[in-house]
């Protein structure tokens, strides 16, 4: 398992928005909890806490190091990455035995559970979250929303011999994006409770990540251009540069990403690509272009360009 890839993630996901119990902020702000002064979370915590998305606790204090409860965790996730909550006549209580539905955190549970967040049905609230499972929903909100590619090189956790196939899946993303990290040893720690202060980082900069990464999921898909131009020039000895060009774009906003490259046996590289979409938010001359994208071989593989269609909104 020791390889590095090219994987990308793609599906579709919005939950509702409402305030955590014991939350965090974003950004520089003129308040400050009196208990994180010199604390390097300092900055994250206040920011999120401007927008919203997490409370301190009594006496103007944040208590960075009390455990976060499974209702606190719902809410910062659902808060801090901005998911939208579907139409619905459903409950909580529909699906969750121990959430009320006039719970500040009701709305927050109900929305994970309609987008597939994976939330056992007698889960408690009040209980405490392990660092692995709050990460483990942390990615499954992340990948709600919308594509992002990953250069995924494998990290050994010395301590991930209970984790399950699919946890540890999310751990490799997010220690991928470096959302995360590990600790001295390659530990992780994945069975403690996961600190009110650890779990405001990880929201914080998993939503910095989103804003910069993510395609988002609703955005209109590109055109489809199945067929890309490959260039091979000799980059060093044994290494090709090898570009792909798409031609015939209708605006510069238009680019290309590589989804994964697979190596076969036959010595051919199929180069998986993607056509990515304009920045909705900015203004590209309606002219003709073209995208370009480079990657590099060894030379004995002979470079094929495969075309992967955006993943299509639901």
């Amino acid at each position: 398992m020791k390889k590095q890839s090219f994987i990308s993630h793609a599906k579709k996901m919005t939950i509702a928005c409402s305030i955590l119990a014991a939350s965090v902020s974003f950004g520089a702000s003129a308040f400050a909890f009196s208990d994180l002064k010199g604390n390097p979370a300092e900055a994250k915590i206040n920011s999120l806490h401007e927008k919203g998305i997490i409370n301190g606790m009594s006496n103007g204090k944040f208590a960075p190091k009390f455990k976060l409860t499974y209702g606190q965790a719902i809410q910062v996730i659902v808060s801090g990455l901005e998911l939208k909550a579907q139409p619905s006549n459903s409950k909580a209580s529909d699906f969750f035995d121990n959430v009320k539905d006039k719970s500040w955190f009701a709305s927050a549970f109900l929305t994970a559970k309609q987008h597939g967040l994976s939330l056992d049905r007698n889960v408690n609230p009040n209980s405490s979250i392990t660092r692995a499972q709050f990460a483990h929903l942390l990615t499954q909100g992340l990948l709600s929303k919308g594509t992002f590619p990953v250069t995924k090189m494998y990290f050994e956790i010395s301590d991930d011999d209970k984790l399950s196939a699919e946890v540890n899946n999310s751990l490799q993303i997010l220690l991928n994006t470096h959302i995360i990290s590990l600790e001295a040893g390659s530990k992780f720690r994945p069975n403690d409770a996961i600190t009110r202060a650890e779990a405001a980082v990880w929201v914080y900069d998993a939503a910095e990540f989103a804003k910069k990464v993510i395609t988002p999921a609703n955005q209109t898909p590109a055109p489809v251009y199945e067929k890309a131009e490959v260039a091979i020039v000799k980059a060093a000895d044994g290494v090709n540069k090898v570009s792909l060009t798409v031609n015939n774009l209708p605006n510069p906003g238009y680019g290309l990403l590589i989804q994964k490259i697979e190596f076969n046996k036959d010595k051919t590289a199929v180069i998986y690509y993607t056509v990515t979409t304009p920045d909705p938010n900015k203004m590209y001359p309606q002219v003709i272009s073209k995208a370009t994208v480079v990657t590099y071989l060894a030379d004995d593989y002979k470079p094929v360009a495969q075309f992967v269609p955006a993943a299509p909104a639901k």
